[in-house]
Order: C-alpha cells, then structure tokens, then sequence
C-alpha cells in the first residue's frame, strides 16, 4: 500500500475523530490539527522532516492516549480495592469509601498522565521516522492497529453508540482513502 494511502486516511478521517474526541472532552484541536496538515503536505508531495513529524505527534498522541485510558475503570478498581483495604483497617464505612476515593483519584490520575507520556513519547519518535522515510516496515513495527484501537478508545470512551461509531469510522475513511488511490 503506497504511503499515500496512509496520509490521506490520516489527513481525514483519522485528523476528524481525533479533533472530535479533543472537543467533547474540552481539549484542543490545535494539536490533531497540526498533525492533519503535515499527513496534508505529504500527501502533496513534500518531505516532511523526521524531526517536525515527531515534534507534532507527540503533543497529538499525548491527548490520544490520555483519552483512551480506561480510567472510570480504573478509578472504581483503585477505589473499591482501597475502601476494601480501609475497612479491614478499621475504618468506618464513609471514611473508607473516601479514603478509597482520595486515593483513586490521586493514583488513576498519575497512572493516566504517565500511560499517556510513555506512549507518546515512544511512539512519536518511532512513527515520525516512519513516515519521514515512508518505510512500510517501520511504519508495520509502530504497530498501527494499536494506535486505531487507542484513537477508537479516545473517540468511544465509555458510550456504546460512540464506540460502534468509533469502530466504523477508521475501516470506512480507510476504504474511502484506498478507492482515492485506486482512482488516481
């Protein structure tokens, strides 16, 4: 699959689902944006340095994997496993369900701020180069289906109808993008 087939499904229905997941939950689109517009020029033509790839993605997959993050799962895990500890503490029912919750919200939020450090980190530097070199094998070791899974996560979230959308969305701006390539 020529890598143009790639920019343009980032470049559109990828860019639109993250911009729309940034916006229900009151982030900025500036950075899905920014990396739509650089899937944009490559699709024109232009090489885009390794460097500017990279430097674009990470503030972008920051907000993607933040967003994918089960974290009302992992909030209620942390507190029931907290409160439960509590109470076998001697605590008394409330101050163990909000000792339960103190801790969950402390923990769940450090969990997900660093869940979605590394991975952005790790993955910004790894599908800039990819794409800088548009290097199919590369790109295969970035492992992209993970990354539709987490940006399926960001846009779903916990709500069943977003999610079958979510699910929907990148196989259809995917064969959209391919039938795009074939007519040209």
């Amino acid at each position: 699959m020529p890598f143009s087939v790639v920019h343009d499904w980032h470049a559109g229905s990828v860019a639109s689902l993250l911009t729309e997941a940034s916006a229900q939950r009151g982030g900025a689109a500036e950075p899905h944006l920014a990396v739509r517009s650089l899937h944009a020029r490559a699709l024109a033509g232009e090489r885009i340095a390794e460097s500017v790839r990279s430097a674009a993605l990470e503030p972008a997959l920051r907000d993607v994997y933040r967003y994918a993050y089960a974290y009302e799962e992992a909030f209620a895990t942390a507190s029931a496993a907290t409160s439960s500890f509590a109470l076998s503490r001697g605590y008394g029912e409330s101050e163990a369900a909000e000792h339960g919750e103190s801790y969950a919200r402390v923990n769940t939020e450090a969990n997900a701020r660093a869940h979605a450090d590394a991975n952005a980190l790790a993955n910004a530097a790894a599908v800039g180069a990819a794409f800088a070199t548009a290097d199919a094998a590369a790109y295969a070791m970035t492992y992209p289906f993970a990354y539709v899974r987490a940006c399926v996560r960001a846009y779903g979230g916990q709500d069943e109808a977003r999610g079958r959308d979510a699910r929907a969305r990148p196989a259809e701006g995917l064969a959209d993008s391919l039938a795009r390539a074939i007519a040209r």
